[in-house]
């Protein structure tokens, strides 16, 4: 069965770092996290779906992979890890 990359987030979270208001934050907001990682995985791989490129990443890659979806996210909306932030 295939893990989408939400549900990886959710059980590697803790490996990648990403916890307590950081992970409310990205939550609350997974919808501008899920689009970065699916534009982010047809660029790897534009023949595979969503989904087969995640699966197809090992723990250490798929960590690499989300770190830089997460602080790239961060920083078009402007997350700065102090204090709460509207989406633009």
């Amino acid at each position: 069965m295939s893990e989408t990359w939400r549900e990886r987030l959710s059980r590697r979270r803790l490996e990648i770092g990403i916890e307590g208001p950081e992970y409310d934050y990205i939550k609350s907001y997974i919808e501008f996290y899920c689009s970065e990682a699916d534009q982010r995985c047809k660029k790897i791989d534009m023949n595979k779906t969503v989904d087969q490129v995640i699966d197809s990443m090992k723990d250490e890659d798929f960590d690499r992979f989300t770190k830089s979806v997460i602080e790239s996210v961060h920083k078009k909306q402007g997350y700065d890890g102090q204090a709460p932030t509207q989406m633009a």
